[in-house]
């Protein structure tokens, strides 16, 4: 008789459900990125062509460490 971690660990899922998973996950995060980009970031608006594209979808993705390093220096 498995344990019941052990059944927990055999479960299988297709891969359409960690897509699944995937989506909802990453969801939350890309809004709350998207979010916090349009906010407050004024050097978004002097980026301009290639340079604003990539800036955008750099802090899309890393907001976590802009918001700590935005409360964390003076």
């Amino acid at each position: 008789m498995p344990s019941p971690v052990q059944r927990y660990l055999d479960y299988r899922m297709t891969v359409a459900e960690w897509i699944g998973t995937a989506v909802l996950l990453g969801t939350p995060y890309l809004v709350i990125g998207v979010a916090y980009t349009l906010i407050g970031n004024e050097y978004l608006h002097r980026a301009e062509g290639l340079r604003a594209a990539a800036a955008f979808a750099g802090s899309v993705v890393y907001w976590p460490v802009l918001l700590l390093l935005g409360s964390c220096t003076p």
